[in-house]
């Protein structure tokens, strides 16, 4: 009786797996087909965008793998900001806050949560020992250098290839503020701001992270 019992409860679960994934699969088909059901704001590629950026800044949490799914009930996708419909898989996630999000929005937070996790245990291993450039970008398009929205990242190369976001400050002033919470000596901050005025990228080389900045910093 209780080996029967037991089959019977492993057969439940399994089913209800094949059931969960029949509902994804007829979801992602409804918004293959429907175009009204994409994401609306851009490519799945400005999403992503946007989703490296806020896990970088602290404003979205890393996702673990540990979600509930169940059928959407028109609630808005805490990533997109779009209603969740009824024919769309609702993911719901238990952080620091709760999220609910669409299969795919929570598919790319997933992703670029792995990745990021991925990139913060090399630079741990790394950045507190090797010596490794520091890269501040003025967006493009700003004409105004004194106010404009700077890009600090740390490590690889100059086209942001394998490079980890440290902050985004606006304008000078707050720019200063991030680098001297890096370390950076006073001298270099100064030549950092004046070259930012005239042209909109400057690499300091061979910097070295010390430990407090790798933990302040959650690299």
């Amino acid at each position: 009786m209780t080996v029967l019992v037991s089959e019977t409860k492993a057969r439940c679960l399994e089913n209800r797996r094949l059931v969960a994934g029949s509902r994804l699969l007829i979801a992602r088909s409804r918004r293959l087909l429907n175009p009204a059901l994409e994401i609306s704001g851009g490519s799945d590629e400005n999403l992503r965008r946007t989703i490296r950026t806020r896990l970088a800044t602290g404003s979205l949490f890393p996702v673990d793998g540990k979600v509930a799914a169940g059928k959407g009930a028109g609630k808005l996708c805490s990533i997109c900001g779009m209603p969740i419909s009824q024919g769309d898989i609702e993911h719901e996630v238990v952080g620091p806050t709760r999220i609910v999000a669409h299969w795919d929005c929570y598919s790319i937070w997933r992703q670029e949560s792995d990745a990021l996790a991925r990139t913060t245990q090399q630079s741990r291993q790394h950045s507190a020992k090797t010596p490794t450039p520091l890269h501040v970008v003025r967006e493009d398009g700003d004409i105004h250098p004194l106010t404009a929205e700077y890009e600090v990242s740390f490590g690889g190369s100059k086209d942001r290839v394998g490079t980890v976001l440290l902050g985004r400050p606006q304008g000078l002033d707050a720019l200063a503020a991030l680098l001297r919470g890096l370390d950076m000596a006073h001298a270099e901050i100064v030549t950092a701001c004046q070259v930012l005025m005239e042209q909109p990228h400057y690499a300091i080389p061979d910097v070295m992270l010390t430990p407090a900045v790798v933990l302040r910093f959650r690299l």
